[in-house]
């Protein structure tokens, strides 16, 4: 979706520090700050969650305590975010899946929208388009080729049925207009190394996940999921121009609190968040993981989250994808 990439760089550099001082002087935080991760330690929100904790940790004196609390795709941990008292110190660090969460769950115990205060896109990654090596294809157009020609017979893994890394897939399928044969996994991790061992043929992984498998030539990587090259590997192109025209997944990570978050407290906690992901060995680390830093106003990320949802609402429901549980 080209307006998430260009909403997203050009606020890049937007957010300066700010104090974390309300209008009345009080401080915050004045006590720890529980995030909660809706996933099991170990993936990219966990890690940033981690990074962004010490950070602020550091810099105020005060613990940031990661609670992961996954379930059900991540909506175990947001009802609990929902559910909190709005005083800022229990907070939601998401991903993408919070958008397309509503179409694949017949039920949800929450709205989104309604339900949370929106606060910051924390950062943005691209994904990789990775195969084992012995695989033929060497582009995107290569791949969409050999799916022609054998209709589901190319296999690709994933971390299960509605993940991220299958609605990348099948967002690339309803484009090039193709049919693979789909293997779920539990857990993007798994689904990772059977690609490596080449029990199945490839993969639409996040970068922090794949990348260092592609340095060391254990994987191959014929596509970007964004709409520009990465600095990090400049040689690989994007999906879009190498075989499926305007082909964009940016996978993008968020911060949100209760609904009944008061304003200045919401201005509070971007700022501290802020400050945090703008130093620059923050930055450095972040970027180190695949990881862009790009914040946002509150209302911004509320816009892109409401355009994302519609969007996959569509996508999800013309391939008829249910989540598993």
């Amino acid at each position: 979706m080209r307006g998430l990439t260009s909403f997203l760089c050009a606020l890049a550099a937007a957010t300066l520090a700010i104090p974390v001082h309300a209008a009345d002087g009080e401080r915050y935080p004045a006590r720890p700050i529980r995030l909660i991760v809706p996933f099991a330690p170990g993936g990219t929100v966990d890690v940033i969650a981690r990074l962004i904790g010490a950070k602020i940790g550091e810099a105020t004196g005060q613990q940031v305590v990661i609670d992961n609390r996954g379930g059900a795709g991540g909506v175990v941990g947001t009802e609990l975010v929902v559910r909190a008292v709005p005083d800022g110190y229990t907070l939601l660090l998401h991903s993408a899946a919070l958008a397309y969460e509503p179409a694949l769950r017949a039920k949800l115990p929450y709205d989104a929208l309604k339900d949370l205060a929106t606060i910051s896109v924390i950062g943005a990654t691209p994904n990789l388009l990775v195969m084992h090596p012995s695989f033929a294809a060497r582009s995107a157009r290569d791949l969409v080729q050999s799916a022609k020609q054998k209709p589901g017979a190319v296999t690709y893994g994933t971390g299960g049925i509605g993940s991220s890394s299958h609605l990348a897939v099948e967002l690339f399928r309803n484009m090039a207009g193709v049919t693979f044969n789909h293997v779920p996994y539990k857990g993007a991790g798994p689904a990772l190394t059977e690609v490596i061992a080449g029990q199945i043929d490839f993969m639409i992984a996040t970068m922090p996940g794949a990348v260092m498998h592609v340095r060391s030539t254990r994987l191959r990587a014929i596509g970007i999921s964004t709409l520009k090259r990465s600095p990090e590997l400049p040689e690989v192109p994007t999906i879009a121009e190498s075989g499926v025209p305007g082909y964009e997944y940016v996978a993008w990570f968020g911060l949100l609190g209760p609904a009944a978050l008061s304003p200045p407290r919401v201005t509070q906690i971007q700022n501290l968040f802020a400050q945090a992901v703008n130093s620059p060995d923050l930055k450095r680390r972040l970027e180190a993981e695949g990881v862009e830093p790009q914040l946002t106003t509150p209302q911004q990320f509320r816009t892109t989250l409401a355009a994302e949802t519609l969007r996959w609402k569509k996508i999800i429901e013309a391939a008829g994808i249910k989540a598993a549980n």
